[in-house]
């Protein structure tokens, strides 16, 4: 089963931080999660509310601000909020990377910027499948995640229209029986977010392909004693 950090390693640093995506990588996650949003000027940026103020000094919404007037705020350890440019230079050729799109009309935009880092492994995700959708109109090959509380028909319906190779639904929401109308489906399944580490192992058992935590060193340091050294490239795309 695959670990991915959870905004990072969440857990010991600011959520969307360089530091957290820095210790995701010493923590040994297979990937990150990240939530990708725009500025009022069209820069795209690591933040997962639309309003700063939750995870950073500064007050307002993402979308009405300039990229240099966001930059002013910093988080509660003295950072600054990244650039999706930034992390995907920092992450890219280390860790597969799951993108979760925010803000609808940015699609484009994303898909440049991937474009310019070719040495990056990553798959895109959203609540909002429209998004995915518009994606899949611009790139074929492009690897969708559609994001969902519960499995529903629409979910499965969705998956096959985008050619999706896994879905990303709630921990609280899998069972044998929801893994066992997936592999009919012929897609993985991604569980967010987990932190405790019984409820991980009983995913793991029931054939979970990857979780998302923010606390990627715990399981790691656990779940990863149970299962055996993968072979190839680490990402739900090929399994």
């Amino acid at each position: 089963m695959m670990i991915y950090a959870h905004r990072g390693s969440s857990s010991t640093h600011r959520e969307n931080s360089i530091a957290a995506f820095q210790q995701a990588m010493t923590d040994g996650a297979d990937g990150v999660e990240l939530d990708v949003r725009a500025t009022s000027d069209g820069h795209l940026v690591v933040l997962h509310d639309r309003d700063v103020s939750r995870t950073t000094t500064g007050l307002g919404f993402v979308d009405q601000m300039t990229l240099a007037t966001l930059q002013r705020f910093t988080t509660d350890e003295g950072e600054s909020i990244p650039t999706l440019d930034e992390v995907i230079g920092l992450l890219a050729g280390h860790l597969h990377i799951d993108l979760e799109i925010k803000q609808a009309g940015t699609e484009r935009e994303v898909l440049a910027l991937l474009a310019n880092h070719p040495a990056a492994d990553w798959a895109i995700s959203s609540f909002d499948w429209d998004i995915l959708h518009v994606i899949r109109g611009i790139d074929a090959a492009a690897e969708l995640w559609p994001l969902a509380l519960v499995a529903t028909d629409d979910l499965f319906v969705t998956a096959r229209n985008l050619a999706a190779p896994a879905v990303a639904l709630s921990a609280a929401a899998i069972n044998a029986d929801v893994l066992a109308r997936c592999v009919e489906e012929k897609v993985s399944v991604v569980a967010w977010t987990v932190n405790d580490l019984d409820e991980a192992a009983n995913l793991q058992r029931l054939g979970t392909a990857a979780i998302c935590t923010d606390r990627p060193a715990t399981m790691v340091q656990t779940l990863k004693r149970e299962v055996s050294s993968r072979n190839g490239t680490d990402h739900l795309g090929t399994l």
